[in-house]
């Protein structure tokens, strides 16, 4: 996983997987950024390992930023895709998958 913060745009490259290995890491990196950043950008396109820790991660991000008005977003490639289609939360991600 690689974190970039610049100009309010926080980046979040989850390389090759979302699990409960990275899922402290990622907590601890994106917690500083949420009282600085104003949009944030998690690119899943190369994942092929997620598990529910990693999908759960990321809808308390969702909706946390959605409280604050702050702009969410992610790219999703097929793993990600089926992953969220397997637990029905398509309609949930959309409109946030780029």
């Amino acid at each position: 996983m690689k974190v970039f913060s610049e100009d309010g745009l926080c980046f979040v490259d989850m390389e090759h997987a979302l699990t409960i290995e990275e899922v402290d890491m990622f907590h601890k990196e994106i917690t500083p950024l949420l009282k600085t950043d104003k949009e944030f950008l998690i690119h899943c396109i190369d994942v092929t390992e997620i598990d529910s820790s990693g999908l759960q991660i990321l809808i308390s991000l969702k909706k946390y930023l959605e409280k604050e008005k702050i702009t969410f977003e992610i790219t999703a490639g097929i793993k990600f895709k089926e992953f969220i289609s397997f637990f029905m939360l398509s309609e949930y991600f959309k409109g946030d998958i780029v």
